[in-house]
């Protein structure tokens, strides 16, 4: 299956998701491919979702090299929550940390 969308836009990033991303060391093209190819997905609000890549998506963007082989490590830790109706990055965060979020639970998780 080949992972490419018809809409393929960027996101736009809030000021916050900007420090955060700058703080946590988190790449923009990483939070880039994640809100334009995530797969799963967790709502957390009305408006916001929480955006990950399954290991299947992951080894998609690999073989049709849209990602590369050193951000594997990245995509797979990464949630990013998405404003979906602006398309906008509201923050994005490693998927372990010391407290779980409640939208992380019902998602299972394998790495890559």
């Amino acid at each position: 299956m080949r992972t490419t969308r018809a809409t393929e836009r960027k996101p736009n990033f809030t000021k916050h998701a900007e420090k955060r991303l700058t703080a946590r060391g988190i790449k923009g093209d990483v939070v880039q491919l994640i809100a334009i190819y995530g797969d799963r997905e967790a709502r957390v609000g009305e408006r916001l979702i929480a955006l990950s890549l399954s290991v299947e998506r992951i080894r998609e963007l690999l073989a049709d090299a849209i990602a590369k082989p050193q951000q594997t490590r990245s995509l797979s830790k990464t949630i990013v929550l998405l404003n979906e109706e602006k398309f906008r990055v509201v923050t994005a965060f490693a998927r372990h940390g010391k407290r779980g979020r409640r939208y992380n639970y019902g998602i299972k998780y394998s790495d890559v």
